[in-house]
């Protein structure tokens, strides 16, 4: 995971309310906490597999040894899945960080009503299963708007798909120098392989740059959006890698100065 794991943990101490104080401590330890259990099932599972590989190689034929190394890379990918590298946010002014590790699946003009009532510009990251999968928030700001839709678990890179899966999207007023006051929304979308949705945030919470906000177990697409007369510039291309609360989507051009939040209601 990027940007804030132990840095954006240190800034959120030093502002307090800047983060909600129960992700702060969530985000302290290598592995997600909402991964606990599914760690430990796997890890019983692949145990229990390889005491039987082992039988099988000492009774049966030396051959079973193969399914012995085939279980023990089952576990450890699946423990995998919930890592949580520690990483180090960018601190430029007037940026967007990427909430999530993955591909940049496309760079398009979208309408989007529900929240920011306009043409935006959206960024969709397709998360692989070898991805790290946890999310952050890409810019310190406001949470003033979530919903929550249920859904479809087609594969997520499919332009149908897309709209119709299982999503939870998370409406923010960015309160950064450069972009304050400016609405961005973030939406965590299911996939073929990906089976809950986790974001614990509430109506009114602060978030900072590069903060845990969630997690989609098993998947599969992350996506922000922002309003078309914001004046976003996008710095990635569609089939960059990037890492999320490290990676820099992009900048917000300045008006006067500064960003002047002419997104406000």
């Amino acid at each position: 995971m990027t940007g804030p794991s132990r840095a954006s943990s240190a800034r959120a101490a030093a502002e307090p309310g800047a983060h909600p104080g129960e992700l702060i401590q969530l985000d302290q330890g290598y592995f997600a906490p909402w991964g606990h259990r599914d760690i430990l099932k796997w890890s019983l599972l692949s145990l229990l597999a390889l005491f039987g590989a082992l039988a099988l190689a000492v009774f049966v034929s030396p051959w079973w040894s193969i399914l012995c190394g085939l279980v023990v890379f089952f576990g450890a990918f699946m423990a995998l899945f919930f890592r949580n590298p520690s990483r180090s946010v960018p601190s430029a002014t007037g940026v967007l960080v990427s909430p999530a590790d993955g591909t940049v699946q496309d760079i398009e003009e979208f309408d989007e009503e529900e929240y920011i009532g306009g043409k935006c510009l959206r960024i969709g990251i397709f998360l692989s299963v070898f991805n790290v999968h946890v999310n952050r928030a890409p810019c310190a700001g406001e949470i003033e708007w979530l919903s929550y839709k249920e859904g479809g678990f087609g594969v997520a890179y499919d332009a149908e798909a897309i709209l119709s899966n299982e999503s939870n999207s998370i409406g923010m007023r960015i309160r950064e120098d450069g972009a304050r006051g400016i609405k961005l929304l973030l939406r965590q979308v299911s996939g073929a392989i990906a089976r809950r949705i986790i974001c614990p945030l509430e109506k009114k919470d602060l978030v900072v740059r590069g903060g845990l906000i969630g997690m989609i177990k098993y998947g599969s697409r992350t996506e922000i959006m922002v309003p078309l007369e914001a004046g976003f510039q996008p710095e990635v291309f569609v089939k960059d890698k990037v890492r999320g609360g490290v990676t820099i989507l992009g900048r917000f051009a300045p008006v006067g100065g500064e960003a002047d939040g002419s997104a406000e209601d």
